[in-house]
């Protein structure tokens, strides 16, 4: 990145990275989300040209939704939506945990320490769990929303500028990133991606595992570059 359009290009296109893998990981898929990446979503989704592992990984997700009939109730849909019931719910012990503490903490269990650094974390910035939720604040698609509100409040400082973009804040936020990055998502994200491909039934999903990772190893490079300039 050698200028201000680059580096803004950047920033804009890593929030919509954020909103399509947090919705990916946060709710089971509906007819509606697998639709729109199959006809644009994916084919949006920022690549990296030096990278071409995760161009595949895109093109190989596009490709099985441009295979099926993505409406409920057909067997199409119903195979990617139990994929991702059975890889990250249930019924039995799901193989691709998507918790952060059942990776890094000795016991594996749920909302003991490490839970509640992840919280904590979120709490410094305003950012809060919905008020009676009952899942644990380390899940992968919580950690992925958060990284999304931490970009959408970069480029939402960029766009209350009118003349020069404020890059103090910017890089504060972009800092704070860096240290959720290294703290927490990418202190389990190797495991858990490893879980998610071995299991996986569909190529979406499998694919989305290989997606995932190289995204967030290649975001903290270009945010570590960024800020050192």
């Amino acid at each position: 990145m050698t200028n201000d359009d680059q580096i803004l290009d950047f920033l804009y296109a890593r929030q919509f990275a954020y909103d399509v893998l947090r919705r990916l990981f946060m709710e089971e898929p509906t007819p509606e989300l697998l639709s729109y990446l199959s006809d644009s979503g994916l084919l949006l989704f920022p690549c990296d040209e030096a990278l071409p592992a995760m161009k595949n990984a895109i093109n190989e997700m596009h490709k099985d939704l441009n295979n099926r009939r993505i409406q409920a109730n057909t067997e199409d849909f119903e195979n990617l939506h139990w994929d991702f019931t059975r890889l990250f719910i249930g019924p039995e012990a799901p193989p691709a945990a998507p918790w952060e503490s059942t990776y890094v903490s000795r016991d594996k269990l749920l909302f003991q320490e490490s839970t509640l650094a992840v919280k904590s974390f979120y709490e410094q910035y305003g950012v809060h769990l919905p008020e009676g939720d009952m899942e644990a604040a380390d899940h992968i698609g919580y950690e992925l929303d958060f990284m999304w509100h931490l970009s959408l409040r970069i480029t939402e400082v960029i766009d209350s500028e009118t003349e020069n973009v404020d890059w103090t804040k910017v890089n504060a936020l972009l800092l704070g990133s860096v240290t959720f990055l290294n703290t927490h998502l990418l202190a389990f994200i190797t495991p858990f991606c490893h879980s998610m491909h071995n299991h996986a039934e569909t190529v979406f999903y499998r694919q989305l595992s290989s997606l995932l990772e190289l995204f967030l190893r290649n975001d903290i490079k270009k945010i570590n570059e960024l800020v050192n300039l």
